[in-house]
């Protein structure tokens, strides 16, 4: 009844889809999506591949072969699931109530699973070498694990810079990506905790991960410039360097690093294409020599949003970000801001918490000892 009683729980916090296999794929443009297909009164496996047109006859044939007879035949409510990375169809699915029928298109693989699988707690420690990518393909960890992870220490650590050889990561997982706990303990970082509660990731005293900024504007990057007194390469002269420059391929992805409101958004001398935010508490941030603009002044953005792509516009020798952040008017480094994490959970709500976090670390030390 124990085991019974924790995947009930996990499964009432925790939901999502699946993904396979781990490519060394470019995460910054990483992109899944899927459709779906829900079997009404009349339909028949043949049907739906037909009606939906998304794959050629020689594909519908070929899984007519892989899903056997008894498996295509739907009842209502029973779907036909297509998933797609970055717009290629990556697997077909077909969801029953009690298992799941999967083809790897790539691959042309096909398996069974039951559908509770997906929910089951994986436990893994990972040691860093080279890189928390590299470490997560050679553990074979799905790669929504590692996107997600990415996402939920964003605000804590930034692993284009501060992760080290010999850094290590524990980490309780499923393979439909959701991350349950997450400890990361790095010589630059230290100690870093991520339990997964109601949908959100706290550390392990209840304090939201979550605060008014991301670590970074970009998720891969390579710092060229820092705060401070630097020699201007076009200028030719020392000078002030009032933010951070982050090089980066042209292109790339530009995130709001809080909530804002955009209050330029255009051409602006040397920086070239630029976007200035204002955020709450004095909070200004400056994003420029971008390539492209995706918002308009006024508009409110959201932390996290794609708000430009790198370019190389104004004064500038190459691809990168120039990244500026001032509160009241002053200049701050951007790689040295600290700032308080948002509102901890109620006091009731606390032990519902401190109890799932045990259920959790039992669960890790349990998948130890059977080892």
């Amino acid at each position: 009844m124990r085991r019974i009683s924790v995947l009930t729980l996990l499964i009432v916090y925790c939901s999502g889809g699946s993904i396979s296999d781990t490519e060394n794929i470019d995460v910054e443009n990483f992109k899944v999506h899927f459709k779906d297909v829900i079997a009404r009164k009349g339909d028949n496996f043949s049907t739906i591949l037909k009606r939906e047109n998304i794959i050629s006859d020689s594909l519908v044939r070929i899984l007519e072969r892989y899903f056997a007879d008894s498996i295509r035949i739907l009842n209502i409510g029973d779907t036909l699931r297509y998933v797609f990375i970055n717009d290629e169809l990556e697997r077909v699915e077909l969801r029953k109530q009690r298992y799941i029928y999967e083809y790897a298109i790539r691959r042309g693989e096909f398996r069974k699973t039951r559908r509770f699988i997906s929910y089951t707690p994986q436990f893994d420690i990972l040691v860093i070498e080279n890189s928390l990518w590299e470490s997560f393909l050679k553990n074979d960890i799905p790669l929504e694990v590692f996107v997600n992870l990415v996402d939920m220490f964003s605000w804590d650590i930034d692993f284009s810079t501060e992760t080290r050889n010999g850094d290590t990561l524990k980490i309780l997982y499923s393979d439909a990506g959701i991350v349950y706990y997450a400890e990361y303990i790095g010589s630059e970082v230290g100690r870093k905790v991520a339990v997964r509660f109601r949908g959100s990731y706290y550390d392990e005293h209840g304090n939201n991960l979550k605060r008014m900024f991301l670590r970074s504007p970009l998720k891969s990057y390579v710092i060229t410039s820092g705060f401070g007194i630097r020699f201007h390469p076009i200028l030719k002269k020392y000078r002030p360097h009032h933010g951070v420059d982050y090089a980066a391929p042209y292109g790339t992805k530009v995130r709001s690093v809080g909530d804002g409101k955009v209050i330029f958004a255009g051409w602006r001398g040397g920086y070239g294409k630029t976007v200035i935010i204002r955020h709450g508490k004095g909070y200004i941030t400056t994003y420029a020599h971008l390539s492209r603009i995706y918002v308009k002044k006024g508009q409110n953005v959201k932390q996290g949003q794609i708000i430009g792509a790198v370019g190389s516009t104004g004064l500038s020798t190459g691809p990168h970000l120039h990244f500026e952040v001032r509160r009241h008017g002053r200049l701050l480094n951007p790689l040295r801001l600290n700032l308080k994490p948002e509102k901890p959970l109620p006091e009731e709500l606390k032990p519902e918490f401190y109890s799932l976090l045990r259920e959790y670390r039992r669960l890790m030390y349990e998948s130890l000892v059977s080892r």
